[in-house]
């Protein structure tokens, strides 16, 4: 009996404790496995296609390259998981815990994080395409040079995240909370934004402004003040009105702006 069929036969009699299990290059397709310990499992290069993997514990396991397309891994605890160029595109991942998981080269296209925790996850140069971290716990994360186009992410906490370079074009931001992170660079061309956010209206005014070091200065400002919208809109400033417009140019065409 092979290690796939042994481990599935062991389930069914109940079993739960799979903890330390190898299982490298394995083939588990839709398979239900809910409710398992798979701490400090090698699943590395596996595929796990469709399978039902809700609340499951992979404390410290090594996912790295595994094929969780689709996979359901609802309120699954993957702290310190290794799941550096694993494929999680249209995975369920809501509630998930990814605390210091490793998510480098990671695909989670069209996938659910909602309610997901990744605080100091390493997301860096990751396709988040159309992925859905609304209400997700996202503090001191590495963003840095991913691809957020479209994604949701609606009420999320990116406290201190590292953003640099990352595309988020036509994402949606309401009510996101970037205190203190970095957004260097970053694309948010037609994005729905939180216009509460310092932060995110800092750095359109800071990219628009060039070398112009008065432009640059209302940027501050907004910062300096921890203020949004409702300050720019009543600031006696004489870019004020330019700051303005140059809010209204970049964001969607669905953003609503206060009268």
């Amino acid at each position: 009996m092979n290690k796939e069929n042994q481990l599935l036969q062991q389930y069914s009699q109940n079993q739960r404790n799979f903890s330390g299990i190898n299982l490298p290059g394995a083939t588990l397709i839709t398979e239900k496995l809910q409710e398992a310990n798979f701490s400090h499992a090698d699943f590395s290069n596996t595929l796990l296609f469709g399978s039902n993997l809700s609340q499951t514990l992979f404390l410290n396991a090594n996912l790295s390259g595994a094929i969780l397309v689709a996979t359901n891994l609802t309120d699954a605890i993957l702290i310190e998981a290794n799941l550096i160029n694993a494929n999680l595109s249209g995975a369920k991942l809501i509630g998930a815990q990814l605390i210091s998981a490793q998510l480098t080269g990671i695909t989670i296209v069209g996938a659910n994080l909602s309610n997901a925790t990744l605080i100091n996850a390493d997301l860096s140069q990751t396709n988040l395409y159309k992925a859905n971290f609304s209400w997700s716990e996202l503090s001191l994360t590495n963003l840095s040079e991913a691809n957020l186009s479209e994604a949701d992410l609606s009420h999320a906490r990116l406290v201190s995240a590292n953003l640099t370079r990352a595309d988020l074009s036509h994402a949606n931001l309401q009510e996101a909370n970037f205190s203190g992170a970095n957004l260097s660079g970053v694309n948010l061309k037609d994005t729905t934004l939180n216009l509460n956010s310092p932060e995110l209206l800092a750095e359109i005014i800071r990219q628009a402004a060039g070398d112009d070091k008065e432009k640059q200065n209302l940027a501050e400002l907004l910062l300096m003040y921890r203020q949004g919208w409702d300050y720019l809109a009543t600031l006696n400033h004489p870019l004020a009105e330019w700051g303005i417009e140059t809010i209204k140019a970049i964001a969607s065409s669905e953003q609503k702006f206060p009268e």
